[in-house]
């Protein structure tokens, strides 16, 4: 009896794929003109002055303070402004909006600095504002109610809005005690970093949202 070794058939199964192609409507002649003009205003006598030694200061400043495990980390994330929450590695989080960020810039411009220790008893007095304002319903939940006020970048003879270079705010759906501690302090950086930030008057504010122009602001360290 023959031995009948069935033969098998290599079928080739095609698989399509399909790519999803962007179409850039924007063109690369208009995104060289707001290069350019991320480069004009850099270099603009409008530009308010900021001391490169003020900012080294407050650089130094928050690596020291990402690493002092008794200070708290401040963070820009969904709700909850101005509460207090215990991370499982055991640090403190402050939820804020983008109020501590514009209160830290209106030091900068005001060629203010401070050490840890003034900042964690100006925090323990709840003298650092954490929120542009609060509902009474906040109010009820969180630790810190001082709010913007006179800190606020904008009088009554100029507007400004403070933007970022690099991404700040956790857009993650996780709860603060289910993020990685290491995450929190890269954001918390990002975040209260003055060499991250810029201003532009609030007339021409939406180009702080586009790339080609944030990425003419970074400075030189």
């Amino acid at each position: 009896m023959l031995g009948i070794t069935p033969q098998r058939k290599n079928i080739g199964i095609k698989m399509r794929v399909q790519r999803t192609v962007f179409m850039d409507f924007v063109g690369t002649d208009i995104r060289n003109k707001i290069k350019e003009l991320g480069r004009l205003w850099k270099s603009s006598e409008n530009q308010l002055s900021v001391s490169i030694d003020i900012l080294n200061s407050w650089d130094t400043l928050i690596s020291e303070w990402a690493k002092d495990k008794s200070m708290p980390l401040i963070i820009r994330k969904g709700s909850s402004r101005g509460q207090e929450f215990t991370h499982p590695s055991g640090r403190k989080v402050i939820n804020s909006d983008n109020t501590f960020a514009l209160w830290v810039y209106r030091n900068v411009l005001d060629g203010k600095t401070y050490n840890l220790l003034e900042l964690k008893n100006k925090l323990n007095n709840n003298e650092i504002p954490m929120v542009y304002a609060l509902t009474k319903e906040d109010k009820k939940k969180a630790k810190y109610t001082k709010t913007l006020g006179k800190d606020a970048l904008s009088a009554d003879d100029a507007k400004w809005k403070l933007c970022h270079i690099e991404p700040v705010g956790m857009n993650s759906r996780k709860n603060i005690a289910d993020l990685d501690i290491n995450e929190i302090i890269k954001y918390f950086k990002r975040y209260v970093n003055p060499m991250n930030m810029f201003i532009l008057p609030k007339e021409i504010g939406g180009l702080g949202e586009i790339k080609e122009f944030i990425d003419e602001q970074k400075y030189s360290r």
